[in-house]
């Protein structure tokens, strides 16, 4: 018996273990199962992806139909989400402070890359710089919060460029095309760099708008899959890496991914 009276062990759930609910961290690995599947699915898939037999899963999932967080189509058996983890969800994403958010993602980098490190987001015609880390020992002055990125030759500016709408991306290439004295074959050129940014998921430039200064540029996506920001990472060219394989790309794809899942991106 303790201080209080009580007979010590008495009451204690059998399932608690490091203060934790084994039976419930089940069931959300179910619910987790079919949340990354991005589609309904069968009992027995679901079961393969938590880790489990198809019986136990069955009993998590009637739990969880019950409470509204997995729904069933009679007709098919099929299992989805639900509208309570519908509703949980919008919660979560009506709380989340995107500034903040984004601002400790690049502060993360700049500290990981020591390079100079922006935020950009869209205004309705151009990029705009929202936010900026400044590298440990190369400041890039030409770029300011407030600044407008163009949407070329930027890496900035292609990630934006090639995550518009149709109708948009050809506005804005006609747009482009109007400034060069070959028009043909810079439409062709913008068109298969775009694509290529496009099919890649990042944007990489050598000195372009800001002398001496290569860039890497990935895109942060928000729960509808639409393009909310671009981060971008700075560095003088002669010890920038800009290469698929490179620290300096691959960090800033981490880091936009990441911040893309904060924002309840569906992220691959």
């Amino acid at each position: 018996m303790d201080a209080s009276g009580n007979q010590k062990g008495a009451g204690k759930d059998p399932e608690i273990r490091g203060a934790g609910i084994q039976s419930l961290e089940k069931g959300l690995k179910v619910l987790t199962a079919i949340q990354h599947a991005g589609r309904a699915m069968r009992l027995n898939d679901i079961a393969a992806a938590a880790g489990m037999t198809p019986s136990m899963a069955h009993g998590y999932l009637v739990s969880l139909v019950r409470t509204g967080f997995v729904a069933q189509d009679r007709l098919s058996g099929l299992y989805d989400l639900g509208d309570s983890a519908l509703q949980l969800g919008l919660a979560s994403l009506s709380r989340t402070d995107f500034l903040s958010l984004a601002r400790a993602a690049i502060s993360q980098l700049a500290g990981e890359l020591g390079e100079t490190v922006t935020l950009a987001v869209w205004n309705g015609d151009a990029p705009v710089v929202v936010d900026k880390i400044e590298g440990r020992s190369d400041s890039v002055y030409e770029i300011k919060v407030g600044s407008l990125v163009r949407l070329w030759p930027t890496a900035t500016g292609r990630v934006f460029m090639a995550n518009l709408s149709n109708v948009e991306w050809e506005h804005h290439l006609r747009a482009m095309m109007q400034q060069d004295g070959e028009a043909e074959a810079s439409a062709a050129r913008f068109i298969t760099e775009l694509t290529d940014v496009r099919r890649e998921g990042y944007a990489a430039t050598l000195p372009s708008t800001v002398p001496n200064f290569s860039a890497v540029a990935a895109p942060v996506f928000d729960h509808r899959a639409h393009l909310k920001a671009v981060i971008t990472v700075l560095g003088r060219q002669d010890g920038f890496d800009i290469a698929p394989s490179g620290l300096p790309l691959t960090a800033t794809l981490r880091a936009a991914r990441s911040l893309s899942m904060r924002l309840g991106a569906s992220v691959s």
